[in-house]
C-alpha cells in the first residue's frame, strides 16, 4: 500500500464494516436508534468502500474515543494532558509521538498498519509514552534518554517476515515503554494429570 494514500481513502474491509454494525445494533437495543434508522445506516455501511465513509455513520452515537473506526490525522501529542488511541485506528507508515508533561498511550493491537514496516519517532519530556503491540511484531527500539528510560518487553518473533515497528527518539526526564500481550500460562499441569490418574 502506498504511503501517499490518505487514511480516509483506504479500502474498508468486512471486519471494519462489522465493527460499525455492532455499534448500530447496540444503539437499537438501548433505544437510541429505531428500526428504520438502523436499516438506513446499515445500508450506508455495506455500501461504503473507503474507511473515511464509516466514522460519520456512528459519530452521534458514541464519543470519539469509542468510535469503531478512527480515521484521525491529528498529531499524536500530549502537552500537559493525556492522549489515548486504541481500537481500529490507522497507523501511517511514519508517525511522530510527543509527550510533554503528559501521558500518551497507543494501543496497536487492533490498529490498521498501512505498511509492514512502520517508523515511529517517539519522544518524551517530563512525560510518559506507552505503546502496546500485538504478538508477532518485531520492535526495534533506538534513541537516548537522560534521567529517563526507554524499555521494551517485546520478544523477538521467530518468523523472518514479521511486521516491524522501528521506534526512535529521546526521553528527557520521561519514559517510553513498549509492551506485548502476556502469554497465558498453563498453571500446574501436573495437578490436572494427577486428577485424571485418581479418577
Amino acid at each position: 500500500m502506498s504511503d501517499d494514500v490518505p487514511a480516509v481513502r483506504i479500502r474498508a474491509s468486512h471486519l471494519d464494516r462489522e465493527r460499525v454494525i455492532e455499534v448500530l445494533r447496540s444503539a437499537v437495543a438501548d433505544g437510541r436508534l429505531d428500526i428504520s434508522e438502523f436499516s438506513e445506516r446499515t445500508e450506508r455501511v455495506y455500501g461504503a468502500r473507503m474507511l473515511g465513509e464509516l466514522p460519520e455513520i456512528t459519530a452521534d452515537l458514541v464519543p470519539p474515543e469509542q468510535q469503531p473506526i478512527r480515521v484521525d490525522n491529528r498529531p499524536l501529542a500530549a502537552f500537559f494532558g493525556n492522549l489515548e488511541r486504541s481500537g481500529r485506528w490507522v497507523v501511517r507508515a511514519s508517525e511522530a509521538v510527543f509527550a510533554v508533561g503528559g501521558d500518551v498511550r497507543l494501543d496497536l493491537r487492533d490498529a490498521l498498519l498501512i505498511r509492514n514496516h512502520t517508523r515511529m519517532s517517539a519522544s518524551s519530556v517530563f512525560g510518559r509514552i506507552r505503546i502496546d503491540v500485538p504478538e508477532g511484531v518485531e520492535v526495534r527500539l533506538r534513541g537516548w534518554s537522560f534521567l529517563g528510560r526507554r524499555t521494551t518487553s517485546v520478544r523477538r518473533p521467530r518468523g523472518e517476515d514479521a511486521p516491524v515497528l522501528e521506534i526512535e527518539g529521546f526521553s528527557l526526564f520521561g519514559s517510553l515503554t513498549v509492551h506485548a500481550p502476556t502469554r497465558p500460562r498453563n498453571w500446574l499441569p501436573w495437578r490436572r494429570r494427577g486428577r485424571k490418574a485418581v479418577e
